[in-house]
């Protein structure tokens, strides 16, 4: 709920530390992208059941990612990872 209210009133948010959010779940992280499009730096870092789906749609979303923390996120395939790679160009970390 806080992440969702967060992106929906600081759209104008680059970047965000979301690591170790235990209870974050795969809509806010799609909020977050949806509403904060110019998002540059995202650590998600220990979000163990993030999905696939949520972080296409955050590089779908944020183009302008440069770097993106997905340490200890165990669910990740290379689904994931291509999106990255496909919709954001500038991208230099992850």
């Amino acid at each position: 709920v806080a992440v969702v209210a967060l992106a929906e009133h600081c759209p104008g948010h680059t970047s965000v530390d979301l690591r170790g959010c235990r209870k974050l779940t795969d809509a806010a992280l799609v909020a977050l992208a949806e509403h904060c499009p110019g998002l540059t730096a995202v650590d998600l870092g220990g979000y163990k059941n993030l999905t696939d789906a949520a972080v296409v749609t955050l590089a779908e979303q944020c183009p302008g990612l440069t770097s993106v923390d997905l340490t200890g996120c165990e669910n990740m395939t290379n689904v994931a990872v291509a999106a990255l790679a496909e919709h954001c160009p500038g991208l230099i970390s992850v």
